[in-house]
């Protein structure tokens, strides 16, 4: 991203030549800015996903009113990734103990991924099918209200300091609106 933002923006300051590209000023401003955003975004997610348990979340957005087909995707999508990395590592355990060399050199590396591929997807596809059927024995498609049995704790120090982001988001975003809130780069 940053290599093609540098060398395909358009700008009048050029600093160097590379075959039929110019890396211009305009174009590493625009790289470094998005790569500062990237960086922001990518922090902000990463610090969400070490300090937030998926089910709390989603469970807490359910009570607010969030809709439960949609609370369940987004904990299945929360926890698709750190339950792939984990049956990757237990697959490729047991493909070490049958003997598939997995480590040395690069090629044996990119040799012993392909035996892992398939085990993953399809122990993937097992465990939907088995959610799916897990959601089906406990109604989960049933219509009208559900009552959740389980509540977040809920100190008044966290509901004041919620309260208060809530309206520094407010006030933020009406002051970006009517051009009071300085614009960031």
């Amino acid at each position: 991203m940053i290599l093609v933002s540098v060398f395909t923006r358009a700008g009048t300051h050029v600093l160097f030549t590379i075959g039929p590209f110019d890396a211009t000023t305009e174009g590493v401003d625009f790289a470094g800015q998005t790569l500062v955003r990237l960086f922001a975004i990518s922090t902000s997610i990463g610090l969400f996903g070490l300090t937030t348990e998926p089910r709390s979340f989603v469970l807490d957005l359910e009570r607010r009113g969030l809709s439960p087909r949609f609370a369940f995707v987004a904990l299945a999508t929360l926890e698709a990734v750190p339950a792939m990395v984990e049956r990757a590592s237990i697959i490729g355990s047991a493909q070490r103990a049958r003997g598939l060399d997995t480590e040395g050199s690069l090629r044996a590396r990119l040799r012993g991924v392909l035996p892992l591929v398939g085990p993953v997807i399809l122990s993937s596809l097992t465990e939907v099918e088995e959610r799916s059927l897990a959601l089906e024995v406990r109604a989960f498609g049933r219509p009208g209200h559900r009552h959740l049995l389980w509540r977040l704790p809920d100190s008044t120090a966290q509901l004041i300091v919620r309260t208060g982001l809530f309206l520094a988001l407010i006030a933020a975003i009406a002051g970006r609106i009517t051009g009071t809130f300085p614009r960031l780069p």
